[in-house]
């Protein structure tokens, strides 16, 4: 008898954060570079759960919201944060008292390499 896959319906939730004061084209760019990642981690065939975007966090309301619902609900068995375009860490704070899944923090960039020769305050990793 084949052994059942544990992960089979379960799911990890991704969340971005960001904020409003960048504007309706940045945050779009934020979702759309979001969705690709997600989009990625699914496709390698070597992460058994799968990966949920979710709506951009734009406040720690927004924040604490989304760890309240991943710590509710019996299908999650984590989430992945990634803090983009300048979302503040304070913004994490009372999301992260909540959560009781586990946590990876992905501390990184979109691009592959920053352009350090024209880089300006309006790339925020964008």
């Amino acid at each position: 008898m084949a052994m059942e896959n544990p992960f089979e319906g379960k799911e990890i939730w991704f969340g971005v954060g960001s904020q409003d004061l960048y504007g309706e084209e940045a945050l779009r760019q934020v979702a759309q570079q979001t969705g690709e990642m997600v989009d990625f981690l699914n496709n390698t065939g070597k992460i058994p759960a799968k990966i949920v975007l979710k709506p951009t966090l734009k406040s720690s309301d927004g924040v604490k919201e989304f760890m309240v619902e991943a710590s509710a609900n019996p299908n999650v068995i984590g989430v992945i944060t990634w803090c983009h375009t300048f979302s503040p860490a304070k913004m994490w704070i009372r999301g992260l008292e909540v959560l009781t899944k586990p946590l990876l923090q992905l501390a990184t960039q979109h691009h592959k390499e920053i352009p350090w020769e024209t880089i300006d305050m309006d790339f925020m990793n964008l």
